[in-house]
């Protein structure tokens, strides 16, 4: 399909703001056209508008061009820039499924654009049937999130590049926990479907949560009218610096996830063996998922002893949740020693 057909007309027209880097790559020059400061510090000057050293180096990683990558200020400035582009205020909708990431209904709402919401099935997958009841010829984007947060389960990718097939409308698909899990990444699809757009992070895997660096990965007219539309600086100077720093210690990298993916097995295996929680869900991210009758009193419990996790509570499907975030080994240990207190009612802050 042709991606400019979902595209808000105002947007296609958009003359959009030129700042001062666009018209000058050479930083040895020197710079007087932006009012900044010439007394040097490391950061006096604006940062690379469009981080091109910062792509190359992803590009590289994902086997991507640098034409199909956008990043945002974290994920969510992506979903929100997404829904600006595309949905018509007041006119248009998305699709998203529950229990999921509720930022795709947040930034909806911002933008006064519909949701529709569809409960995924038991096993905790779309229901490919209630899409296409749900959706209509004002639907411009169906969010999926794949692994699935909270759940931690994976959607087939055959499932996805069908999707795209058949959906004249653009097919986000959020791999925020990719690194985790041995699926392929939906980026391999791109080259046959433009109204594909993946989502994906350097929070979780990369250890750069505190930056706040998001990746987009699509059709390259896409990446240029979203780079339109985004703020000029939105990516600061530090944050480009220490990720094109962190992004080279590729080694480190597979080193943390390995260890992330064997602690994640130990403590589903305690969990199993532990009698506490009346269902396990197996992870393909870096967390687990367990439900209980006693969640409540469990949570407090573990947060009174300094563990901090998340109650899911979204029913009708998921009741009594805790999503449990894989720790390093001395953090596992600690909540495992205080899952063994609970179970033998030995309550040490009391």
């Amino acid at each position: 399909m042709e991606i400019e057909f979902l595209i808000r007309k105002n947007i296609r027209e958009l003359k959009p703001y030129r700042c001062a880097r666009d018209e000058y790559e050479d930083m040895d020059a020197v710079f007087l056209d932006a009012n900044e400061s010439p007394f040097e510090n490391g950061f006096n000057r604006y940062p690379d508008p469009y981080q091109r050293c910062l792509k190359f180096i992803l590009a590289d990683f994902k086997q991507v061009a640098a034409e199909n990558v956008i990043l945002g200020n974290g994920s969510d400035e992506l979903i929100d820039l997404l829904i600006r582009s595309l949905c018509r205020p007041g006119i248009d909708n998305i699709i998203v499924f529950s229990p999921g990431y509720t930022m795709y209904e947040v930034c909806a709402a911002i933008n006064d654009v519909e949701v529709r919401k569809i409960n995924l099935t038991v096993n905790f997958l779309p229901d490919w049937r209630k899409v296409e009841q749900q959706r209509d010829c004002c639907t411009k984007i169906i969010f999926l999130c794949t692994p699935h947060n909270p759940v931690g389960n994976i959607i087939p990718l055959s499932d996805i590049e069908n999707l795209c097939k058949v959906l004249d409308c653009m097919v986000v698909v959020d791999e925020a926990y990719i690194d985790f899990t041995d699926m392929p990444s939906a980026i391999g699809l791109l080259e046959w479907h433009e109204n594909l757009f993946v989502l994906q992070t350097l929070s979780k895997a990369w250890g750069m949560a505190g930056l706040r660096l998001g990746m987009g990965f699509a059709n390259e007219k896409l990446i240029a009218v979203l780079n339109r539309v985004k703020p000029p600086y939105n990516i600061g100077v530090l944050a480009q610096q220490t990720a094109v720093r962190t992004l080279k210690d590729r080694d480190g990298f597979r080193n943390n996830v390995a260890c992330i993916r064997r602690e994640r097995e130990r403590l589903l295996q305690a969990f199993l063996q532990s009698g506490i929680f009346e269902k396990v869900y197996p992870s393909e991210a870096n967390f687990i998922l367990v439900t209980s009758p006693q969640a409540d009193e469990l949570y407090r419990f573990l947060l009174r002893n300094g563990i901090v996790t998340r109650l899911r509570d979204i029913p009708p499907l998921l009741t009594g949740g805790i999503r449990i975030t894989v720790g390093n080994r001395e953090e596992n240990d600690r909540l495992l020693g205080l899952l063994a207190c609970w179970t033998n009612k030995l309550y040490p802050s009391e």
